[in-house]
């Protein structure tokens, strides 16, 4: 079995590593593949509205602060892009009898198929530039990544409470 190492015994594929990430992240959140994007998924959403459906889909039901947070948006601009979710049928406000000041955000089921159809794209996207890696190869990258995303939630997890911590105080 392979020995493990720290990342500081291998500073110089941690950087290359953090350089390819970064590449790859911008790359994909570029304006022209983001509207490439959600051209080719056709769910009739823009970006923030994205942003938005993609958090709620995934965290929901949650409340707009929560959306706003995830999103870096000011909670003005979520309020707005929440209402156009809404209105466009993608998602619901629900105010639970437990706690009448709170409105909870959840996706409709049009608001998953849509959020289907973008994974759907998502991945026609990604296989269309792995063109020419390996089926290893693609398997060997989807496990690590796999690992490291799970690193990095947690680590995210742990600076959100900090900041948190810190805006309490």
């Amino acid at each position: 079995m392979e020995e493990k190492h720290s990342a500081a015994d291998g500073a110089e594929a941690v950087g290359r590593l953090f350089t390819a990430a970064l590449h790859v992240t911008w790359s994909w959140m570029s304006p022209s593949v983001v509207r490439n994007y959600l051209q080719r998924a056709n769910v009739g959403v823009g970006p923030s509205q994205y942003q938005a459906l993609v958090v709620i889909a995934g965290d929901g039901p949650v409340r707009l602060g929560d959306v706003a947070a995830r999103t870096g948006m000011t909670p003005s601009n979520a309020s707005k892009i929440v209402t156009e979710l809404v209105d466009a049928g993608l998602i619901t406000r629900r105010v639970p009898s437990s706690d009448r000041r709170v409105t909870l955000l959840e996706t409709t089921a049009a608001g998953r198929r849509a959020v289907e159809d973008l994974g759907r794209v998502g991945c026609q996207m990604l296989a269309e530039r792995l063109d020419g890696f390996t089926l290893d190869e693609v398997d060997t990258l989807g496990r690590l990544m796999e690992r490291l995303a799970a690193v990095t939630d947690g680590w995210t997890s742990t600076l959100d409470m900090d900041e948190e911590g810190e805006g309490a105080a």
